[in-house]
């Protein structure tokens, strides 16, 4: 069966930079979400009244194209959007759906946030920001894993964490 891990948490939790390693580390290619979503909101103007929904709509094609050529890829989300659990149905439907939760401290989001390309990721405010981050921790799904990011980075761990969900799968 092919798999999707998502990892799931607050903006500036380190996803990104996870999903890069388990594509560096694993073979399973990492698909950044926020890019797909950036062009549709460059095609449609950030005001228009639909682009949330256009936005996971492209997302959720990607991802479905994606999963054409390979038996298992990643993404990141916060999963604060009404349109995330939409995305995550439409996702089970098609291939086993891995949600991995990622920790982290909300200052050292917002630090992290501070320091990266802001010109990859979808533009917000610090109070934004705290207003996404607060809705992401309130997300509860049936997590596969849990990452504890707060603190250093510890990528051994995440390896073996991630390949234990690709080989031990509880649907498999």
């Amino acid at each position: 069966m092919k798999r999707i891990i998502v990892l799931v948490g607050p903006k500036g939790a380190g996803k990104s930079t996870i999903g890069q390693l388990i594509e560096n580390r694993l073979g399973v290619p990492f698909v950044r979400v926020e890019p797909i979503y950036l062009q549709v909101r460059l095609r449609l103007g950030p005001e228009h009244p639909d682009l949330e929904r256009q936005g996971f709509k492209a997302i959720l094609d990607h991802l479905t194209q994606a999963m054409v050529s390979h038996d298992a890829i990643c993404f990141e989300t916060t999963g604060a959007s009404a349109h995330s659990s939409w995305l995550l149905a439409e996702l089970c439907q098609l291939v086993e759906v891995l949600p991995v939760q990622v920790l982290s401290d909300p200052s050292q989001c917002l630090a992290r946030i501070h320091r990266r390309d802001a010109s990859i990721h979808i533009p917000a405010s610090d109070g934004e920001i705290e207003r996404i981050n607060a809705a992401a921790a309130k997300v509860s799904l049936p997590w596969a894993a849990v990452i504890d990011n707060r603190g250093n980075l510890d990528e051994t761990a995440i390896q073996k964490t991630i390949s234990g969900l690709l080989h031990n799968s509880p649907n498999r």
